[in-house]
């Protein structure tokens, strides 16, 4: 018997809002990174309310925005496009794009391919050194980076990269290693801090600063925080992220 059902639509990739602090003021837009999800924003978005609109999302195929996943793998553009939609659907423009890990390269990517949309880049721990781009050197940097968060840090990542699975992770990492984020970064003409743990492995020394002299922006390191450094020093990195509010474009 000939099945002549029409196939059904691939999914189309979207972003998922999963916070919106609504009120007046700049928007705060959160950007995890890969495996994870908005939920280790958690003790930043409290930190940054007082200043703004806050809102976090779900890049397509990661925490609740797993529904969404395509049938293939995503490039860098494609994450960026994801986000560029649902900020264009909330008429939200000039945003503060908080970037975080492989988050940090798709708001690079978001203020290159959208500038209309980017008012300034606060990236937290930005991925990957070139030396570190491979996927068993990526590997072993964010499994030693498990040693130096603490327990609820850790649970929030552990618990999302199982919802997310290793196929998933497997097919987002290659854009992840390929992405130049240092030579994108030059398009990105915006007021920028690059932030990191003091205690990171992944985000070293010599590459935040690297990447703050590409841009011109502020390199800022945060004591005794890791890979996760909105999670331990919520505080210290909210103050961090505002200063940009008051620089002018």
């Amino acid at each position: 018997m000939i099945d002549d059902r029409p196939a059904p639509a691939p999914t189309a990739p979207r972003s998922v809002v999963t916070v919106d602090t609504g009120g007046d003021g700049p928007v705060f837009l959160l950007v995890h990174g890969i495996g994870v999800s908005s939920r280790y924003f958690e003790r930043l978005v409290p930190a940054l309310t007082g200043e703004g609109r806050v809102v976090a999302i779900d890049l397509p195929g990661f925490g609740k925005a797993k529904p969404f996943r395509p049938g293939h793998p995503l490039a860098m553009a494609d994450f960026a496009d994801s986000v560029a939609a649902l900020l264009d659907d909330a008429r939200i423009a000039d945003a503060i794009v908080v970037g975080h890990s492989m988050g940090a390269q798709v708001a690079v990517c978001l203020a290159a391919r959208r500038p209309d949309l980017v008012q300034t880049l606060a990236l937290l721990d930005p991925v990957m050194a070139p030396q570190d781009r491979n996927p068993l050197r990526a590997g072993a940097l964010l499994a030693f980076d498990t040693l130096r968060e603490d327990r609820r840090a850790n649970r929030i990542v552990v618990g999302d990269y199982l919802h997310c699975g290793l196929a998933w992770y497997l097919a987002t990492l290659p854009a992840m290693l390929e992405y130049r984020i240092e030579e994108e970064l030059e398009h990105a003409q915006v007021p920028t801090v690059v932030v990191r743990g003091a205690r990171d492995p992944i985000a070293r020394d010599h590459w935040v600063s690297e990447l703050a002299r590409r841009t011109g922006g502020e390199a800022a390191r945060i004591p005794a925080a890791a890979h996760v450094v909105m999670h331990r020093a919520p505080w210290r990195t909210a103050a961090l992220i505002t200063r940009l509010v008051r620089v002018p474009r």
